[in-house]
C-alpha cells in the first residue's frame, strides 16, 4: 500500500488534478479496494441506513482509519462528514468487502451526492493494512487535501 499513490488518486478525484480513471481502476484492483467500502456513519452495521447497503452481501469487519470527524461525536443516528487526510488520528469503523461493489460505485456516488466524495483511504483491521473506498466530505476533503501538497 501507497500512502503517496493514495493521496495522488484523491487529489484526482476531488479535482485537483485531471482524473486519470484507467490508473485509478488498475491501483484499486491491486489493492481490493475497488471491492471495499469504508464504513463510519449511518450506514454501518445496524445504523439507519445500513439497508442500503444489504444487497451487496459481502463481508464487514472493525476497522481504523485515518481523518477528521467535523464535529464531536459520530453515533447511529448522527454523523458528521468526514475531512480526509492522513491525521496521526485514526477512527474507528467498518470495512464492507464485497465483489458486488466493483460494479455499482456509480449507483452509490449518486445516491450520496455532490457534498460527498468518494476518497481511498488505508484501514487498519486487526494487524494488516488495506486500502478501500470511503465517503467524506467533499469540500472539507479537498482542503485538507490541497493543504497536504502546501505542507511540501
Amino acid at each position: 500500500m501507497s500512502l503517496d499513490r493514495i493521496i495522488e488518486i484523491n487529489r484526482r478525484r476531488v479535482g485537483l488534478d485531471p482524473a486519470d480513471e484507467d490508473g485509478d481502476r488498475r491501483f484499486s484492483h491491486e489493492t481490493g479496494a475497488l471491492e471495499r467500502l469504508c464504513i463510519y456513519g449511518r450506514m454501518r452495521p445496524g445504523g439507519p441506513d445500513n439497508h442500503r447497503l444489504t444487497q451487496f452481501g459481502g463481508e464487514w469487519m472493525e476497522g481504523t482509519f485515518p481523518g477528521t470527524l467535523q464535529g464531536d461525536l459520530c453515533t447511529l443516528d448522527e454523523c458528521p462528514g468526514l475531512a480526509w487526510m492522513p491525521t496521526k488520528t485514526w477512527n474507528a469503523g467498518f470495512v464492507l468487502t464485497s465483489n458486488l461493489l466493483r460494479d455499482a460505485w456509480p449507483e452509490l456516488d449518486a445516491k450520496e451526492g455532490e457534498n460527498y466524495a468518494r476518497l481511498l483511504t488505508p484501514v487498519r483491521v486487526g494487524d494488516t493494512d488495506i486500502v478501500a473506498n470511503i465517503y467524506t466530505s467533499r469540500s472539507a476533503s479537498l482542503q485538507a487535501i490541497a493543504a497536504l501538497s502546501a505542507d511540501d
